[in-house]
């Protein structure tokens, strides 16, 4: 068991969650276009404001939240803020995360759903000194390899060096956190990071790097998933369209207007760089467009999630199938896409 969701458990308990079920929420077949039930919601972000987050903050410093009926804030992500147990002890009602995450947390009997896919690929990736001799995962064993024990990157880690058929014992892992200086300083010879990021801010540094991506093994996972627990779901479901209605909004202007949501999120957040939201905006809309993402930004591709699980149960980070059909809603972004006009594949879409 992933050492996070231990730790997931035990802070619900703490927060009084109540106890969970397995309990299918049943689709909606129709959410009608009422006022939303709640008007006062918030959104745990995974990490500061930052391009990665655009469709949020421009969806709500342009007024579409307002306009859909809803009163937002956005709340700040990080190592002591994570935003699957915030969500599921309900001290927030939306949050972002890894599809893994969702799935993990469902077996332990956290009832959480998710609502849209906005990153289509992984952004993770494993960044090295160009000038090391590491070119692919089959360099790491005898390297020193920072890992995020519990995180989507031991996932993506496992999954790559599986693919690679390297033997995990011979690499040497050290626990990592959020500076990249060990890496800058050689002190680590393979770091994880957000490929649309922390790359840029190595260069920045005077650093020559390359990255290693656990899909040029063949590993497709996902990133960035939208997420509400079942019961707000079950008992808001228009407050639920009205969100990820006015998200959509969001992430359709700041990919049509990079350079204004720029603005908007430097407004939002001024201690940023402007020249590194370049960067995560180039970056991050490659994420977005990606695969089915290209015609319908957020849309849940059933094939990609169930491959996901496929892979999780092979690497033992599932005991067994989780039943899809219950762990995606997407009725939701598909009404939202519907809405703005836009054609899906909706033979690939759940529910």
């Amino acid at each position: 068991m992933h050492r996070f969701f231990i730790v997931l458990l035990l802070m619900l308990l703490v927060a009084g969650c109540g106890s969970t079920t397995n309990q299918v929420t049943p689709p909606l077949a129709n959410v009608d276009a009422q006022a939303p039930e709640v008007d006062t919601v918030s959104m745990r972000l995974q990490w500061f404001p930052q391009w990665q987050f655009a469709g949020y903050i421009v969806a709500l410093r342009k007024g579409y939240y307002a306009e859909a009926g809803l009163e937002v804030s956005l709340g700040q992500g990080g190592p002591d803020l994570v935003p699957l147990p915030l969500v599921a002890a309900g001290n927030d009602t939306f949050g972002s995360t890894g599809a893994d995450t969702i799935f993990i947390a469902r077996e332990q009997g956290i009832p959480v759903v998710a609502l849209a896919t906005w990153f289509q690929t992984s952004p993770v990736a494993f960044m090295v000194h160009s000038d090391s001799g590491i070119s692919s995962a089959r360099d790491f064993p005898g390297r020193r390899v920072a890992m995020f024990y519990g995180d989507n990157v031991e996932t993506e880690y496992l999954a790559m060096l599986q693919a690679a058929g390297v033997d995990r014992s011979a690499i040497q892992e050290i626990p990592g956190d959020y500076s990249i200086v060990p890496f800058l300083e050689r002190r680590i010879d393979v770091w994880p990071v957000y490929a649309a990021d922390q790359p840029n801010t190595a260069r920045m540094a005077g650093a020559e790097v390359d990255l290693i991506f656990s899909r040029d093994y063949g590993v497709q996972l996902m990133g960035d998933v939208l997420f509400t627990t079942e019961s707000f779901l079950r008992d808001n479901p228009r407050t639920v369209q009205a969100f990820v209605s006015a998200t959509l909004r969001g992430w359709e202007d700041a990919i049509a207007n990079p350079d204004e949501a720029i603005e908007l999120i430097l407004a939002y957040n001024p201690e940023l760089n402007r020249e590194q939201l370049l960067f995560e905006a180039t970056e991050t809309i490659k994420l977005l467009r990606y695969g089915a993402g290209e015609t319908c930004v957020g849309f849940n591709n059933q094939s990609a999630w169930a491959a996901q699980a496929q892979l999780m149960q092979e690497l033992e980070l599932l005991a067994g199938p989780p039943e899809l059909a219950a762990a995606i809603q997407s009725q939701f972004i598909n009404a939202a896409h519907a809405e703005l006009g836009n054609v899906c594949q909706a033979e690939s879409s759940l529910n």
